[in-house]
Order: C-alpha cells, then sequence, then structure tokens
C-alpha cells in the first residue's frame, strides 16, 4: 500500500531531474558554466532574405557566421562581443566590423541579441540587430531562430530569417 504512494513521488522526482538535466546541457543556460573568455560560433543552417527591389519581391539565401566571446557573466544575462564574423546574401557579403560588434543573451527568455554595424558590397553603411530564440538544446550546442531587418545594398530593406546552431568553441 505504501510503495502505490511512493511511486508518484518517485517519478516526479525522476522527471523533474531529467527536465532539469536537459536544460543544464547549453552552456549558455545552466548557471555558473558560462566563464569569461569563453568562445562561441554562431553558423547558419538555413537562411533566406527577401526585399522589395523595384517593385519585385527578391529573395536570396542568407548566411550568418560569428564567432563570439563571453565578456561578462551574470546572473540573468551573458554579454559577449563578436571576435569574427561574415554575413552574405546571395554571393554578396557585407563587411563586419567586428571590433564594434556587441550581443547579449538572456537566460530567463533563452533569446540573444546581435548588433553592430558592417559595409554592404556597394559600399554603403548597414547595421545589423539580430534577434535569436533558442529552440532545441543538444549535447554539442543549442539550435535558434534568428530574424533581421536592416537596409542594405542600394538601400533595399531586406528581412532575414534563418536557422542558425551556437556551439562552444574548446
Amino acid at each position: 500500500m505504501q510503495l502505490k504512494r511512493f511511486f508518484p513521488v518517485l517519478l516526479g522526482v525522476v522527471l523533474f531531474s531529467l527536465a532539469v538535466s536537459s536544460v543544464l546541457a547549453d552552456p549558455l543556460v545552466a548557471g555558473g558554466v558560462v566563464n569569461t573568455g569563453d568562445q562561441y560560433s554562431v553558423t547558419t543552417i538555413n537562411g533566406t532574405a527577401s526585399a522589395w527591389i523595384n517593385g519585385t519581391r527578391v529573395i536570396r539565401p542568407a548566411n550568418l557566421q560569428l564567432q563570439v566571446q563571453v565578456t561578462f557573466v551574470g546572473p540573468h544575462n551573458i554579454i559577449f562581443k563578436v571576435v569574427s564574423g561574415t554575413f552574405q546574401i546571395g554571393n554578396k557579403p557585407y563587411a563586419v566590423d567586428v571590433g564594434h560588434w556587441r550581443g547579449d543573451y538572456n537566460r530567463d527568455t533563452q533569446t540573444s541579441t546581435y548588433q553592430g554595424p558592417a559595409t554592404a558590397p556597394d559600399g554603403r553603411p548597414a547595421y545589423f540587430v539580430i534577434f535569436s530564440q533558442d529552440t532545441r538544446q543538444t549535447s554539442t550546442g543549442t539550435y535558434m531562430h534568428s530574424l533581421s531587418d536592416f537596409l542594405g545594398e542600394y538601400g533595399a530593406l531586406w528581412h532575414v530569417d534563418t536557422t542558425t546552431f551556437r556551439t562552444q568553441i574548446i
């Protein structure tokens, strides 16, 4: 009789520990695992960019590659700087000014923001603000859904939608 009462409690403890351990598999979510100086890469798995150019909707592949370094670790936020990066729409690269790119990861909402200036292929200045939401943690990193709207080459307003993967660089 006592075993019947104990079983739901035991089952609850096991399920809770599984839920907590899966969240703690990602270093950016786990408290105390991230250290100042740690580096992560953000790589595009799939991405598209779309814009209205001369009355026609244009869709091109988008590719974002960033390497970030943690500069501050707090209980709710992690601050980082971008140490290298590339961004392309179609075959046209944007020159990322990595010295001025910064970012923030919110541990509570599992969202991140990457922002900074770049130079469009036609020489015009561009400024990126990329919003990302963690979608799935794995044992090797985290999948994210990222969105950005920015003025790019020839003044076109591009909407960029990417699936990216964040992993720690060892």
